[in-house]
């Protein structure tokens, strides 16, 4: 249980940041070695994708592989969500949150070596 509330505050740190990079920063150690899987002090592109799938499950409460509002509301506000609901349909699809958490990765990556620090 501890695990999962790190991962999904983690999550919400990540979603709700203009600029991902900053975020990384602010991760609580707990929440990085949930993410950190090696334990090196680095998130790879690999730990993070991991990171970001097991958060969308969790946070899919009905299983229907959308997140609707009041879903995302413990981890999101209304213009976050509206942010990452790029086709304005009221439910983030998984495709708009791997598109997103995709974008928070590269942005984060500033140097391009595919880990974050």
């Amino acid at each position: 249980m501890m695990m999962k509330t790190a991962i999904l505050t983690a999550t919400a740190i990540v979603l709700a940041s203009a600029t991902f990079a900053e975020t990384v920063a602010e991760l609580h150690e707990k929440q990085l070695n949930a993410i950190d899987a090696n334990n090196d002090g680095f998130l790879s592109k690999d730990e993070f994708n991991a990171f970001s799938d097991y958060a969308f499950q969790a946070m899919d409460e009905d299983k229907n592989g959308t997140l609707g509002l009041e879903e995302a509301k413990p981890f999101l506000d209304i213009k976050q969500f509206q942010n990452v609901d790029r086709n304005n349909d009221s439910f983030i699809s998984r495709s708009e949150y791997d598109r997103q958490m995709g974008d928070d990765f590269s942005t984060a990556d500033q140097d391009g070596n595919g880990q974050l620090n």
